[in-house]
C-alpha cells in the first residue's frame, strides 16, 4: 500500500533554536535570505551577504519571493541574521561543546571522530551520520583529508590550530556594537532502513551541533558581551573537556623511559608557553561560565554529563598496561546491530580516573564538583606519536601511519546513554546501581582516613 499524502507532508518543529546565537523562535518568525544577485547588503551582516526579509509572496512549493521575483530557498535566524540549516527546522537539534587548552588534540580528536563515525555508524550500528550544511563543515572536511585523504600518505601534515577568528566566527551588527558567534559543525543523525528503530525514524533522527572553539576563548574574562563565542557550554546535552597528559609535567614524569612520544620530552618556546596555561584554568573558567549561563548556584550539581577525553593515549598507555583499547563493542547473533559495551567503557573509566586522581587531582576534584555524571574516557586520535620535520624543527604526523582508537567512544557513548533510540549500551550492571557503589565506596574510604 502506499503512503497516504499526509504521512508525507514536511513536518516542522514548534521552536528552532539558532546554532548561532541560541535565540528560540517559531519557524513562522523566520527570515529568508534573498537571491537577486542585486539585493546584497544585509543590516546585521554587512555589505557582502544577501538581504535578509520577511516574505509575503511565496511560491506554489512554499519557498518565499524576494522582491525582485527571485524563488528564496534559505532561512536566517530572525535575532542574528546567520543562516540556519533547513534539518534544524524538522529534527531536533543536540548541542555538544568540545573544549580544552591550546594544543591539546582538540582538533585532531574531531576530525578522527567524525571520520571514523561516517564509517562505523551505518556499518555497525544502521546509523547515518550525514553533513547537515557542507559549507558549515567545510573546515572539518579540510581536517579530515589531511589526515585520512592525503595525495601523498607519507609526507608529513599537521592540523592548524583553532585559532579565536577566522571561518569558525562570525561577525553580526547588534545594534550599537558587533559581536562575535560561534560556527558550528552540523551533522543530521538518522536510523537506516535496518536499524530496530528505523519506523520511528521522524522521533529518533537529531541534528548534532559541534563546537571546536580555540583554548584561548575558555581564559578567564575571554567571554564577554561582544565575543560570546563560548555561551554554547551551558545549552550542551554533554560537554567534552579534551585533557592533554603532554602538556602536564607530573605525566611526561611518569612516562619516563615509557614513551617515545617528543611530546613527552620535547619542550620548545612554543609547547612551553601553551604549557604555561594550566588545564584545570581551563576547566575551571568553563564550569563557571556554564554556572553563570545557566543559572546554577555554585553548590549545584549540573544535571548535565561531562565526558573527560583524555587525548594522545598512544602516548601514556604504559602508565595503564591492563587497560586494552580493543573496541568495545558487543556483537549479536541474531541481528547486525552492535551495542556499545557499557561495563567496559565504565572500568576503563574508573582505571582512567584513578590515574589522573594519582597525578592530577585537581582536574578530577573539578570535574566532580560540577558533573552529575562523569565518564573519563581515553582516545588517540592518530594511534602514533608525532614524528620532528628535520626541516622545520615542528611536529608532523604521516597518513600512512594513523590509525586512531577509541576516538569514537564519547560521542557513542554519550549518544547511547542520554538519547535514546539511536544507539544501543549493554550494562551488567546498571547506572544508578553504580553510582550508588561508588558513592559508598566513597564514603567507606571518608571514613577510614
Amino acid at each position: 500500500m502506499s503512503p497516504s499524502p499526509s504521512s508525507n507532508r514536511l513536518t516542522l518543529l514548534n521552536q528552532v533554536t539558532c546554532p548561532h546565537c541560541w535565540n528560540v523562535f517559531a519557524p513562522e518568525d523566520s527570515l529568508w535570505i534573498s537571491e537577486h544577485p542585486d539585493l546584497i547588503g544585509d543590516a546585521k551582516l554587512g555589505d557582502m551577504f544577501a538581504v535578509r526579509f520577511l516574505p509575503s509572496r511565496f511560491s506554489p512549493e512554499g519557498d518565499a519571493i524576494d522582491s525582485e521575483g527571485y524563488r528564496a530557498t534559505r532561512l536566517a535566524c530572525p535575532n542574528c541574521h546567520l543562516e540556519v540549516s533547513r534539518p534544524l527546522y524538522q529534527l531536533p537539534a543536540i548541542f555538544y561543546s568540545i573544549l580544552g587548552a591550546p594544543a591539546c588534540g582538540k582538533s585532531y580528536f574531531l576530525a578522527s571522530m567524525t571520520w571514523h563515525l561516517r564509517q562505523l555508524l551505518p556499518r555497525h550500528f544502521k546509523v547515518s551520520l550525514n553533513d547537515a550544511d557542507a559549507s558549515s563543515n567545510a573546515r572539518l572536511h579540510g581536517y579530515e583529508e589531511q589526515q585520512f585523504l592525503s595525495a601523498d600518505p607519507d609526507q608529513l601534515v599537521s592540523i592548524a590550530k583553532t585559532e579565536t577568528q577566522g571561518d569558525l566566527y562570525d561577525q553580526v551588527n547588534m545594534g550599537d556594537h558587533s559581536i562575535t558567534l560561534p560556527r558550528p559543525f552540523l551533522f543530521t543523525l538518522q536510523p537506516t532502513s535496518e536499524h530496530p528503530n528505523s519506523e520511528l525514524a521522524r522521533v529518533a533522527s537529531r541534528v548534532i551541533c559541534l563546537y571546536d572553539n580555540a583554548g584561548e576563548s575558555f581564559l578567564p574574562g575571554a567571554d564577554t558581551v561582544t565575543s560570546p563565542v563560548t555561551r554554547h557550554l551551558a545549552h550542551s546535552a554533554c560537554l567534552f573537556f579534551c585533557f592533554d597528559p603532554t602538556q602536564d609535567p607530573r605525566f611526561r614524569r611518569a612516562c619516563e623511559g615509557k614513551s617515545n612520544d617528543p611530546q613527552m620530552r620535547l619542550r620548545n618556546t612554543r609547547l612551553q608557553r601553551e604549557a604555561s596555561i594550566r588545564q584545570d584554568t581551563i576547566l575551571l573558567e568553563a564550569i563557571s561560565r556554564v554556572r553563570r549561563h545557566a543559572g546554577l548556584r555554585e553548590d549545584e550539581q549540573h544535571q548535565r554529563p561531562m565526558i573527560i577525553v583524555v587525548t594522545k593515549w598512544d602516548s601514556w598507555k604504559e602508565l595503564l598496561p591492563d587497560v586494552t583499547n580493543e573496541e568495545p563493542y558487543i556483537h549479536h547473533r541474531n541481528h547486525s546491530v552492535r551495542t556499545l559495551d557499557g561495563d567496559r567503557i565504565r572500568d576503563t573509566s574508573t582505571a582512567v580516573e584513578a590515574l589522573l586522581q594519582e597525578l592530577c587531582p585537581e582536574i578530577v576534584a573539578a570535574a566532580q564538583g560540577f558533573a552529575r555524571d562523569l565518564v573519563f574516557v581515553p582516545v588517540s586520535a592518530t594511534g602514533v606519536g608525532p614524528e620532528v620535520d628535520t626541516e622545520t624543527g615542528t611536529l608532523g604526523i604521516r597518513p600512512c601511519n594513523i590509525k586512531p582508537y577509541w576516538v569514537e567512544v564519547p560521542l557513542l557513548y554519550a549518544l547511547a546513554t542520554w538519547t535514546r533510540g539511536l544507539i544501543g549500551a549493554q550494562h551488567r550492571i546498571s547506572l544508578s546501581d553504580r553510582q550508588s557503589t561508588n558513592k559508598s565506596a566513597s564514603s567507606s574510604n571518608g571514613d577510614h582516613r
